[in-house]
């Protein structure tokens, strides 16, 4: 079978589908390939469903403007789409007195970049707000939230779908190869049928296997540096003897390349211990409930009150991350090579993609729309 097609999308993520979205509105025909067997199964579906203020990234940075910018019409889309969601706030806090200017530091470079409101509290009245938290300072920020993330990709793919856009599944792309006016996708389904698109736009979303899409394109090595570490996140969900918490959100400061283990609560109140951030080798889903120990400990030094049994191995993410262990900072690799008109790859798109979702879709629409 062989079809024509204005874009395709490789990857039915919520950041694939907002892409295709965005397309849609200016396209009269955008098809998604996803090889699982529904959409956000890999990355969108295993995260703690923050929506984020743009608090820590640098100034000039994609995470920067892209999460700030997709915060503001992430809340809008919920809205207006009826996907559950909560602006619950956050802590930010500092255990210690040493930790005290870290946070500092945070905070002003929060407001430089235009990250929303913030305030500053005392380790007494944060212990205020919340009774068991123990912390020197506190920085709230309260334009963040959580969203129901399978609600969001839900109302995705039905407007993708109200817009005449389709959305394959159990497929997986074999070849992408030029042609005289654009692109040829060629896909095999779980039932061995082939199909061809020829399409002028081709947008690469395929999270932890981006990079294999990038080599079947066709993009020479010179022209493709970057290499995906994946980091594993595991959560524990807090059982009924932990310490309550008022305030969703509780964070650490960052530490190791990621945020630190956190406190959050879903939509239904749920409350959960995570991500750690480990580097592994092969894709596992499985939480080694060992971990609790550290876990626990990582937790005890802004909720002393918390212990081991009070935590249950719940569900794990593999982030794809640009840099491996010790890494510094890694911004979004949203890829527009000269070398191949139309094409675009996402690359490294990690936390905070979920925020920034419908912005990376504006984006990558503007790029090649």
């Amino acid at each position: 079978m062989s079809e024509a097609v204005d874009a395709v999308v490789i990857g039915a993520g919520v950041v694939g589908l907002a892409c295709a979205y965005e397309l849609s509105r200016r396209l009269d025909s955008v098809v998604v390939i996803e090889r699982e067997i529904g959409p956000g199964r890999e990355m969108s579906s295993r995260n703690s469903g923050v929506i984020h203020a743009g608090i820590y990234y640098p100034n000039d940075s994609l995470k920067t403007r892209l999460c700030i910018e997709g915060k503001q019409r992430l809340y809008e889309w919920c809205e207006n789409h009826e996907v559950p969601h909560k602006r619950t706030g956050k802590l930010i806090v500092a255990t210690s007195a040493g930790d005290e200017e870290r946070l500092h530091a945070i905070a002003r470079h929060a407001r430089e970049v235009g990250a929303g409101e913030l305030r500053l509290m005392s380790g007494k009245e944060a212990g205020e707000q919340e009774p068991e938290l123990r912390c020197e300072l506190a920085l709230h920020s309260p334009t963040s939230g959580v969203v129901d993330v399978h609600e969001l990709i839900t109302s995705l793919a039905r407007e993708i779908k109200e817009a005449d856009g389709a959305i394959v599944y159990h497929t997986t792309v074999e070849e992408i190869r030029k042609s005289s006016d654009g692109w040829v996708v060629q896909t095999t389904d779980t039932m061995g049928s082939r199909m061809e698109l020829h399409a002028r736009r081709v947008v690469n979303s395929a999270g932890l296997s981006a990079l294999e899409l990038v080599a079947k394109s066709g993009l020479p090595e010179s022209e493709r540096p970057w290499r995906l570490y994946p980091c594993k996140g595991s959560y524990f969900a807090l059982g009924a003897g932990a310490p309550p918490t008022r305030n969703s959100l509780i964070y650490p400061l960052p530490a190791g390349g990621g945020l630190g283990v956190h406190i959050t609560a879903d939509i239904s109140g749920a409350r959960r211990a995570g991500p750690d951030a480990e580097f592994v080798d092969t894709i596992d889903y499985a939480v080694d409930e060992s971990r609790a120990e550290r876990f626990a400990q990582a937790v005890a030094r802004y909720l002393p009150a918390i212990r081991p049994e009070h935590l249950t191995p719940d569900y794990s993410g593999i982030r794809p991350k640009l840099v491996g262990p010790g890494g510094g900072f890694a911004d979004f690799v949203i890829a527009n090579p000269s070398s191949q008109p139309g094409m675009v790859h996402l690359i490294g798109i990690e936390s905070p993609g979920l925020t920034a979702c419908l912005a990376i879709g504006a984006h990558v629409s503007d790029v090649i729309g």
